[in-house]
């Protein structure tokens, strides 16, 4: 797929997701409590019944389903996150219990050593590992949901990640001294197509008088300013409104 093609695509689904971003960050939060509680439920059901796990992957595939679909459209990392975590949390929640369950309820077997029967319990403690499983997940899980709600937790402290100024049209101090023109609206510089992707950016690069700001989509600027594009497919560049996006695929 060709680079501006799937950009479009991208921010396509971004745009999405986007309007109802808290209804699913909800939906991201109450997955993995409900995964959590389903934990603890079938913990103390197998101390019960030891094949109380055979039947719970009807319940797990679907949480861990619409936990990824929650929060796939918020960038690579959360998707890859989300992915691994599903995979280590179904392995400790479902799949070691049901593939090795058998190992916990060997018979005894009888070692014949010097003459004497010795008999030794053939006893596997599955459900740590399975539990170690399961925490990995969830942390997992965890760490997808900060990285995709709050990036800004993992960046350091008094660390500029703007390399230019932010545009505001009401502010005198940024074109004084200049010849003022007429303000137009950005979406004027836009074609129809880029007016609906540039709905998904908090930012765009434009030149304004020689200079090079973040402007608004929805801001104005001084007629004869110029949006900066990418050299080699000619999107539009700037800060999305979802802050780690799909930039690195």
């Amino acid at each position: 797929m060709p680079a501006r093609e799937r950009g479009e695509f991208i921010d396509t689904i971004q745009g999405w997701f986007l309007p109802k971003s808290r209804f699913w960050a909800l939906i991201s939060v109450l997955s993995i409590f409900s995964l959590i509680i389903l934990q603890i439920i079938f913990s103390i059901a197998t101390e019960i019944n030891p094949n109380a796990r055979q039947g719970i992957d009807f319940l797990v595939i679907p949480l861990l389903a619409l936990f990824v679909f929650s929060i796939f459209w918020r960038g690579s990392i959360p998707t890859f996150l989300s992915l691994a975590g599903s995979l280590v949390t179904y392995t400790g929640m479902y799949y070691i219990q049901a593939k090795y369950s058998g190992l916990q309820n060997l018979p005894p077997t009888i070692a014949n050593r010097l003459g004497y029967g010795i008999i030794a319990e053939s006893h596997f403690h599955i459900d740590s590992y399975a539990q170690l499983y399961f925490l990995s997940g969830i942390f997992f899980l965890t760490l997808c949901l900060v990285i995709a709600l709050k990036p800004s937790f993992f960046r350091a402290k008094g660390v500029k990640y703007s390399p230019y100024p932010v545009w505001d049209s009401d502010n005198a101090k940024i074109i004084s001294g200049k010849n003022f023109s007429p303000l137009i609206p950005v979406s004027s510089l836009l074609s129809f197509a880029e007016q609906h992707i540039a709905t998904t950016y908090r930012y765009i690069i434009l030149m304004i008088y020689g200079g090079i700001y973040f402007v608004s989509p929805d801001d104005w600027v001084p007629q004869g300013s110029n949006i900066i594009r990418d050299k080699e497919n000619g999107s539009l560049m700037g800060i999305p409104k979802v802050p780690d996006g799909f930039n690195i695929w």
